[in-house]
């Protein structure tokens, strides 16, 4: 099975199955001092869930300053910066049409941004990627024709009961900003498709988040208009590479590593991270419902990917 990477604006990488091209040699992978050959992967995997869910986490701390809008926006602006400075795309030689894709990529990564910031203002940081996290779950359930595949359906949405019902009550107002943000990750997964087809991978990635910064400019600018903080703005900077940048190259050193399976199985841990980097960095306890809720969306993912066939 040939897999191709699809970059999602929370920061997380999903591989969906493309067409098959030829293979060409690979490198050999390096060694990283103090780990067997065979952890470094999976570390690698854990690592970027945790680094995109303390940056998330940060992020929070800057909302009174900066508005969750603008918090994102400059994320996003922190992050074009890094990946353009790593990247140095070509501005010359795309297509029209790679162009156009590269633009609605960008917009659903300003989209999510908007929206997952706004849900974890309302919602605990676990709610609300949980939540967040059906948009990726709902594509690779969709159009499933086994009993199994339907019974993690049904498994998710007893979990996403228990989030949106449990005696804290989810806000409902940021359970709909989190799942609007589940929709527009799960939109930029079919477009990332085609950036990745018709850009190289990294250089598409920097120019989308550079779109999604310019998108977003109208409340980036306004939030740095009264003359913020030094610690402040060096948040959202470290935000920026915690939450795009530092995932990103993790999660592609990982695909080199281990198969698709194992990678997207412990993709699946991301909203169990994002609770534990809710509970030790913003005190947010989860109840027994939500924390079960959790456990059944995490269950329902790992579950229909490890019942995929790999050929």
């Amino acid at each position: 099975m040939n897999s191709t990477v699809l970059a999602d604006q929370s920061g997380a990488i999903v591989l969906a199955e493309g067409p098959q091209r030829p293979r060409r040699r690979r490198r050999p992978v390096p060694a990283v001092a103090g780990f067997a050959p065979q952890l470094v992967g999976p570390a690698c995997i854990i690592a970027s869930c945790a680094s995109l869910q303390v940056g998330t986490a940060l992020a929070t701390t800057t909302f009174a300053a900066f508005g969750t809008s603008g918090t994102g926006g400059l994320r996003l602006l922190a992050g074009a910066f890094v990946l353009l400075a790593f990247a140095r795309p070509r501005l010359r030689g795309h297509a029209a049409k790679s162009w156009l894709t590269i633009a609605a990529f960008g917009a659903t990564m300003a989209a999510t941004n908007v929206l997952l910031y706004a849900a974890v203002a309302r919602i605990p940081l676990g709610a609300a990627v949980t939540l967040e996290f059906l948009g990726p779950l709902g594509l690779a359930l969709l159009g499933a024709r086994r009993r199994l595949d339907a019974a993690w359906a049904f498994t998710a949405a007893a979990g996403v009961a228990l989030l949106t019902g449990g005696p804290t009550g989810a806000s409902p107002v940021g359970s709909a900003f989190a799942l609007g943000a589940g929709l527009s990750v799960a939109a930029s997964i079919l477009i990332a498709r085609r950036v990745i087809d018709q850009t190289d991978g990294t250089e598409g990635l920097a120019l989308s988040v550079t779109v999604a910064a310019l998108l977003t400019l109208p409340a980036s600018l306004p939030a740095v208009s009264d003359a913020p903080s030094v610690d402040n703005l060096a948040i959202v900077a470290a935000v920026g590479v915690l939450g795009i940048a530092l995932p990103y190259a993790l999660e592609l050193n990982a695909l080199r590593r281990v198969g698709v399976k194992t990678y997207s199985i412990l993709l699946s841990l991301d909203p169990a991270i994002a609770g534990l980097a809710g509970l030790l960095l913003l005190g947010q306890h989860l109840n027994p419902a939500e924390l079960c809720g959790i456990g059944l969306v995490v269950a329902a993912s790992a579950g229909a990917v490890a019942a995929r066939p790999t050929s």
